[in-house]
């Protein structure tokens, strides 16, 4: 089978992972700020450029590449709607929408690397995409929780354990693209 778009394309998409992360945490320096808007918007796009890429072998990245164009269409409607029920009920199909890009990219990456005999970082993103449905899930619920009163205080306890969770799988989901690109 044919990988080399696969590799090229993940490697993109573990470049832009990188680089959002590094924006996101220059975007808390109030000089640099807007040069890191700017290049988290880059880095979003390479995503995207690599995702496209990794499609043309792999028919699920193509499925995330979609999914993804529509969650981006979603923000720009939920940012619109304001505030109330239509907009927290769009902010929490945007969620689910992410979570799909994961699931598709881990999936059919992990399905192609089984192909090649790569059987252990398959079985990673198995973990990454798993680890994901869990901290989405608790995410919603949490969204949920924080609406009614007397919850919302738990809720904002149990958000910080999702939020290490989450930064736990977002460092497995990076370890998955590069090891990934190097195989295929």
């Amino acid at each position: 089978m044919e990988t080399i778009y696969a590799s090229k394309g993940l490697k993109k998409m573990f470049i832009a992972q990188i680089g959002a992360a590094v924006c996101l945490v220059l975007a808390l320096i109030p000089i640099i700020n807007l040069v890191a808007a700017i290049a988290a918007l880059a880095f979003s796009i390479l995503n995207l450029i690599g995702l496209y890429e990794a499609g043309k072998n792999i028919e699920g990245c193509k499925t995330a590449f979609m999914i993804t164009i529509a969650n981006i269409v979603l923000n720009v409607v939920t940012n619109i709607a304001g505030t109330g029920i239509i907009p927290f009920l769009l902010s929490i199909a945007g969620m689910v929408l992410q979570f799909l890009v994961t699931y598709f990219v881990c999936t059919s990456v992990a399905e192609t690397l089984r192909k090649t005999g790569s059987e252990e970082i398959a079985r990673s993103g198995d973990l990454v995409w798993k680890i994901n449905l869990v901290c989405y899930l608790a995410s919603i619920v949490i969204s949920v929780l924080v609406l009614v009163p007397l919850l919302s205080v738990i809720a904002v306890l149990a958000n910080y354990v999702v939020m290490i969770a989450t930064l736990v799988a977002s460092i497995l989901f990076l370890i998955f693209l590069y090891k990934s690109s190097a195989v295929l």
